[in-house]
């Protein structure tokens, strides 16, 4: 009896070891960018960075996963900068699609803005989304490319 469980024990081994690998290797990307809006359209998005590339690690519109965000390999990061104005912006290309995150800060007129946001351009559609308070960007950390 003993000899029995210790091997179903031996033999759940593996897969707590494939489970602890997992985790460890979700533990080593870094999000970048987090954003949450729910106009015009519910949309969760988060960018990850590990070993210096990018992914779109979540991509959700109205509680429905982007089918292609495997497939988009070409991303881009560009940022623009002029007399108290700073936005950082990294856009994320396949085929004719493209879904651009940025974040925008400003002290014009003795006001501060500071905005996170998401805009998907599609076929010559736009649609925007400014993100609520949870969202985030360290766009700024990131050279462009």
């Amino acid at each position: 009896m003993t000899k029995s469980k210790f091997s179903n024990a031996l033999w759940f081994f593996p897969f707590f070891l494939v489970a602890s690998c997992s985790a460890s290797q979700l533990d080593k990307a870094e999000i970048i960018f987090k954003c949450h809006a729910d106009q015009p359209k519910s949309i969760d998005v988060v960018i990850s960075k590990m070993d210096n590339s990018f992914k779109l690690a979540q991509f959700n519109i109205e509680n429905s996963k982007f089918a292609n965000a495997a497939l988009i390999s070409d991303v881009s990061k560009s940022s623009y900068h002029r007399s108290l104005v700073t936005e950082h912006s990294m856009t994320f290309t396949h085929g004719d699609s493209e879904v651009i995150v940025s974040d925008y800060y400003s002290e014009e007129l003795n006001m501060i803005t500071k905005e996170t946001s998401v805009t998907i351009q599609k076929n010559g559609k736009k649609e925007y989304w400014l993100c609520d308070e949870s969202g985030f960007s360290q766009l700024g950390s990131i050279e462009d490319f």
